[in-house]
């Protein structure tokens, strides 16, 4: 059985945004090597869920602007007009986290480029991620039907998952997103916490004693 390595992340985190195409990049060159899967994590939830208001628009804002001076990534027009300043959007996670469960059930294999892909829709062009269509556009390019999308998607047991996925996450200790977690057996080691470049990741994943 291969080493696991869990990405802990969440849709609506703009560093997670902001370390995309660093983990796509880890994931595509070592994913012969490791099982990677992506921990949703759940940032805004149920009574965590914010409403965009002025004030919270621009503290965002704000820290965009350190994400985009650190990573090189840039937010759209789209997002800082239809979600930032769109005071009727509501920024709930859950939506997101269900659609990273589903991907990873349906077609395994292409859940970090639907990721990358659900990322862009959102952080550079702002659609909404709390309409179903946002999630079954990018379904669609993956060859994945509408109707098995939706069918899956709106599932009880889906949300059942999603809540786990969610218990896995804090059992595994992450405390902030974006977190990469390297996991053999019983052993376990947190390879990168908060934004980390490439070459980073990549010295450590090639001379891991977690290899098998």
């Amino acid at each position: 059985m291969k080493t696991k390595i869990y990405y802990v992340m969440d849709t609506m985190c703009g560093w997670c945004y902001g370390f995309s195409d660093v983990i796509t990049k880890i994931e595509e060159k070592y994913k012969d090597i490791y099982d990677f899967s992506i921990l949703p994590g759940g940032m805004w939830v149920g009574d965590n869920s914010k409403t965009i208001d002025v004030s919270l628009g621009d503290y965002i804002k704000s820290h965009n602007m350190k994400i985009e001076q650190l990573t090189g990534k840039k937010f759209g027009d789209g997002y800082n007009k239809n979600i930032l300043a769109n005071t009727s959007i509501v920024l709930d996670s859950f939506p997101g986290a269900k659609a990273l469960v589903l991907i990873q059930r349906l077609k395994k294999d292409v859940s970090f480029r639907f990721l990358k892909k659900l990322q862009e829709a959102f952080f550079i062009e702002g659609k909404d991620t709390n309409n179903l269509e946002t999630y079954i556009e990018i379904a669609k390019s993956f060859d994945i039907s509408k109707e098995e999308f939706e069918k899956e998607f709106l599932s009880e047991e889906l949300t059942k998952e999603t809540l786990k996925y969610f218990d896995m996450v804090v059992d595994l200790g992450a405390l902030s997103f974006p977190t990469v977690i390297l996991v053999n057996g019983d052993k376990k080691q947190i390879i990168s916490q908060g934004y980390s470049k490439f070459e980073d990741i990549d010295k450590i994943l090639a001379s891991s004693n977690f290899k098998n």
